[in-house]
């Protein structure tokens, strides 16, 4: 059996920040709740550091009036306080506002609108679990190391919590406060006794450093006070968006959205000792992973070209070089997942990394692809080039000649392997789940395409008779996948192929990703997406991933019945491959007004695949990512789906065919959208049926071929 995790209710609100390596999880009083079970903390390299941090006044809990995290790495709340003794409620105003920098940085502002002076303790109390984010997540151990008792320092301005793991490594978090020195530290309570003269606000700070054996581990300097970090913080995402194309419509709300998604992405970048790759979603799955990074830069591609090379890069350098089962690694295998908390580093989990995934090495390699065909930069691909054969090299020794399949070979790893990873995703129309190894009809998809694209980057750079090789290879599969996958009666492609080769026969939006990589096309395509957009699997909102008359359809299940984000903007990119315009403008219309009734206009990782009709909005899934990498960039792919824009940057030109989007978007603007060294600005409108395109502006060597 695999690690088995029992997932704590999530359902509840959280309010998230991130930055770098450091990411927070507070409640909707924007405090950590002691001894809670719902995620809440602040963790730096999957361990969290804090796991109660608790504002009191008067020994009363605040009351929350604003808060205000639309930077995503920075908030500010607004709390007053509740009448106790002689002091009416409402007459003190508590000011917290936090950014993520460097470390943690905090600016508390507490201003008396009484008639007179008020004297009252402000008391924090902080204390530190030091676990690890899969004890989080819910796995038990036998034994853990030891916690220390929370110290003030010596000065009496700062606290000091620490844990010495079972490896031995001292874990600190270390709490400095500035501008006003505590009355009082003990056992993590540190108390103020504040002294309020009437509009005269008292304002001092606080420091959360981390450290590992006595070295910080922040990824970047050090901020000397909260204005500098709040400054850098701004800078840097600044900087980040400067390189990114921009977009706006004549929909405010959806501009709203596009403003959103960008901003998560930007702030679930995630460093790892060997780069930059992209976090999952907060807060489970704050790590790099494969398949996560691939599609979610793939989805925003076009119009943040660095963000795939960094991807690619991070992923590269990371790929299996040995056999190992215990990690399930392989030479030439991309990861599935990287931590690098205590149960990694004492391998008590095999995440260090852990490579239990069928379909990230190809996900890599079309990601690569697409890269050069966008930024015809070819030195990317010849300086990979070993990690690129060492790729094709695994999957073909791991298909000889037939499908790639997935079976479970470490005693910790995963179950099921595709995207649709929990251990009840594959199953048999009478509920039975299919037995390993098994061969997923996505991953046939996603080798086909990788086998094609790849192909074209060989041809470049010189390797033609390699590129050749490819195309063939790619060629067979495509006859032999439709031959073995094809169900005649249901019209309809099957989920997989079991351990005896036999089909397995549920209705699932997976075969939506065939039509995206084009293993499946003709009448069969045409039929997959009939099927897509049927009552069944589609709930109002967007494709569910099951069918609603399957035996183990639940819409309240995680692979089941649900409607995932990201899975709808890849098939709604397959249902333009297609020519079915109407469907991908459903498909991107649904998840748009899903944005709206999200706060922030933040897309989840998934939702309840209910019927639109029975509910008045869409129904929140209880342990759900948000923000999540591949949610965040998926309306970014269906716009780029809408828009059919085709790149060559090799041959210097870009196609635009039969442009469509939906009318209610009005005019969409995109400027600085970088094909090779060109930059273009342009303008797509939709009115009345009626579709035009205008070149606003172009800086470099570029032929733009619209087609309509």
């Amino acid at each position: 059996m695999g690690m088995q995790f029992v997932l704590t209710d999530a359902a509840h609100p959280r309010l998230v920040l991130k930055h770098g390596s450091h990411f927070l999880v507070l409640d909707e009083s924007a405090n950590i709740p002691a001894c809670n079970s719902l995620g809440y903390g602040y963790y730096r390299w999957d361990t969290r550091h804090i796991s109660q941090w608790e504002l009191s006044l008067n020994d009363v809990p605040l009351s929350l009036l604003s808060r205000s995290i639309e930077t995503g790495y920075a908030g500010s709340f607004i709390y007053t306080n509740a009448a106790v003794g002689d002091l009416p409620q409402q007459k003190v105003m508590v000011h917290r506002e936090i950014v993520l920098g460097d470390h943690l940085w905090e600016r508390i502002s507490i201003e008396n609108f009484h008639s007179k002076t008020v004297s009252c303790p402000l008391t924090i109390k902080f204390q530190s679990d030091f676990a690890d984010m899969f004890e989080v997540r819910g796995l038990n151990l036998p034994e853990r190391g030891q916690r220390m008792i929370p110290l003030p320092g010596a000065s009496g301005s700062s606290l000091s919590l620490a844990y010495r793991g079972r490896d031995s490594v001292l874990l600190e978090t270390e709490i400095e406060f500035l501008g006003l020195k505590p009355d009082a530290i003990h056992e993590g309570e540190v108390t103020f006794q504040l002294t309020l003269p009437v509009r005269q606000p008292v304002t001092f700070e606080i420091c959360v450093r981390t450290k590992m054996d006595g070295r910080s581990l922040a990824h970047a300097g050090e901020a000397g006070d909260y204005q500098q970090a709040r400054m850098e913080a701004d800078v840097q995402y600044w900087d980040w968006r400067r390189n990114a194309s921009s977009i706006t419509t004549e929909h405010e709300l959806f501009n709203l959205a596009l403003e959103r998604g960008l901003r998560d992405v930007y702030i679930l970048r995630q460093p790892t000792p060997k780069g930059w790759g992209l976090a999952a979603g907060i807060p489970w799955y704050c790590a790099v992973f494969g398949r996560d990074s691939a599609i979610t830069a793939l989805q925003l591609l076009p119009f943040a070209p660095e963000l795939a090379k960094e991807t690619i890069e991070v992923l590269a350098a990371y790929q299996g070089k040995t056999k190992d089962r215990f990690k399930d690694e392989y030479p030439g295998r991309i990861l599935h997942e990287i931590r690098f908390g205590e149960l990694s580093r004492t391998k008590a989990i095999p995440h260090s990394p852990y490579f239990g995934t069928v379909d990230a090495t190809q996900l890599w390699l079309i990601l690569l692809a697409r890269y050069v065909q966008w930024t015809g930069d070819l030195e990317l691909p010849k300086q990979l080039w070993p990690n690129v054969k060492a790729a094709l090299g695994w999957l073909d020794r791991t298909t000889d000649g037939g499908y790639i399949t997935y079976k479970r070979e470490s005693p910790h790893g995963l179950e099921n392997q595709g995207w649709k990873d929990s251990g009840d995703s594959v199953m048999h129309v009478d509920g039975n789940l299919a037995p390993p190894p098994i061969a997923l009809c996505e991953a046939q998809g996603y080798l086909y395409q990788a086998k094609l694209e790849t192909a074209q980057v060989a041809e470049l750079i010189g390797h033609k008779s390699m590129a050749n090789r490819l195309r063939a290879d790619a060629g067979r599969l495509k006859a032999m996948f439709e031959k073995d996958f094809w169900m005649e009666s249901e019209n309809f492609l099957a989920l997989a192929l079991d351990a005896s080769g036999q089909q397995v026969r549920v209705i699932s939006s997976n075969p939506g990703h065939c039509l995206w990589s084009g293993i499946v096309d003709g009448d069969k395509a045409q039929a997959v997406a009939d099927r897509l957009m049927s009552r069944n699997m589609h709930s109002g909102w967007g494709i569910r991933t099951l069918a609603s008359e399957t035996v183990a359809f639940n819409p309240m299940s995680y692979h089941n019945g649900s409607v995932w984000p990201h899975d709808n903007g890849i098939i709604a990119e397959g249902m333009i491959r297609l020519g079915r315009v109407r469907d991908a403008h459903k498909i991107l219309q649904g998840l748009y007004e899903v944005c709206e009734q999200q706060p922030d206009f933040r897309l989840p990782e998934l939702f309840c695949g209910f019927e639109r009709h029975e509910a008045a909005h869409p129904i929140d899934y209880p342990v759900s990512c948000s923000p999540q990498a591949w949610a965040a960039a998926s309306i970014f792919q269906m716009l780029t789906a809408c828009m059919n824009l085709q790149p060559a940057a090799c041959n210097q030109q870009i196609r635009i065919v039969q442009p469509s989007l939906p009318d209610w978007l009005g005019t969409v603007i995109i400027r600085s959208l970088r094909v090779g060294k060109a930059s273009l600005d342009l303008s797509f409108s939709n009115h009345d049926g009626y579709s035009s395109l205008q070149i606003l502006r172009k800086e470099g060597s570029m032929r733009v071929i619209v087609e309509s």
